[in-house]
């Protein structure tokens, strides 16, 4: 029985942070930076299909996202797997350390749920399905 090919995790510009750069070093998982890949004016509608292409689920901090129609749109139209981080109040290093709590529930998410789809991550790392998009 073949295994599943380990989920590729993308940070957006709100997560493409330094810290949270640094603490997923020690991570097995392959990371994508919004940085790297993108210039930092290309839209959501560009670079969520690329992402995607690639086998990527989307990192992100951006609350609203799910209730903006044109965002929606744009996620399900890519096959947008995304995770939005609802740590309210965590920024640097505890945004950080949340991140990387979150990983094995993200990658146990990934296997159960096929893309698109937007969920919330929270500050003890647990996930929630927020809707099939």
């Amino acid at each position: 029985m073949s295994s599943a090919p380990e989920p590729v995790f993308f940070l957006d510009r709100t997560l493409d942070t330094a810290l949270v750069r640094a603490a997923l070093q020690g991570q097995p998982d392959q990371v994508l930076r919004h940085a790297e890949l993108f210039d930092p004016a290309t839209p959501d509608a560009e670079w969520l299909p690329a992402v995607t292409a690639r086998g990527g689920f989307v990192l992100t901090q951006e609350r609203r996202l799910h209730y903006n129609p044109l965002e929606l749109q744009a996620l399900h139209a890519s096959g947008a797997g995304t995770f939005i981080f609802v740590a309210k109040g965590l920024t640097g290093a505890g945004l950080a350390e949340c991140v990387v709590r979150a990983l094995p529930g993200l990658r146990r998410f990934v296997r159960r749920y096929p893309r698109p789809f937007v969920a919330k991550v929270y500050v003890d790392g647990s996930v929630q399905l927020v809707r099939e998009t």
